[in-house]
């Protein structure tokens, strides 16, 4: 009997929760960079260096889209995309320890197309190397699905 109520102080010891590393205000700029790099890279048309933004397996959620999983997939599906313009407007990031997750208006170009306005979602993690790397972004437009007024 004794040893069963050492096991289990054992095994409350080993649950029992720790608190979490605090997420400071560099760890907010550090966010707040991957989503200003996010930007500048999909200008400039530097798909490879938009993907690096992502954990290996990241995922996107675009508008009218299949889900884009894994940083290879998230390579080609940039490729692909013709941005002519994108910013990012009334960001804001919170976290915990190493998660982060931020919010933003959207706007973007897209050659021969509209420009549109939307929102976003995303999530983040602190890499075991320390790195802020991208874990899912869900965005979406503001105009109407076609042929719907």
């Amino acid at each position: 009997m004794k040893t069963t109520w050492a096991v289990l102080a054992l095994i409350q010891v080993g649950c029992a929760s720790r608190p979490s590393a605090e997420f400071s205000a560099q760890d907010e700029a550090a966010v707040r960079a991957v989503a200003e790099s996010s930007v500048a890279y999909l200008k400039a048309g530097k798909p490879d260096a938009w993907a690096e933004l992502y954990a290996e397996d990241g995922v996107l959620y675009p508008p009218n889209h299949p889900a884009v999983r894994g940083r290879s997939a998230l390579r080609e599906y940039a490729r692909g995309v013709p941005v002519e313009n994108v910013e990012f407007s009334d960001v804001q990031v919170q976290g915990n320890g190493s998660m982060a997750y931020g919010t933003s208006a959207v706007i973007f170009k897209l050659k021969r197309q509209p420009a549109d306005t939307g929102k976003q979602l995303w999530v983040a993690r602190r890499s075991p190397a320390g790195k802020w790397e991208v874990v899912v972004v869900s965005f979406n437009s503001n105009l109407a699905p076609a042929g719907t007024k």
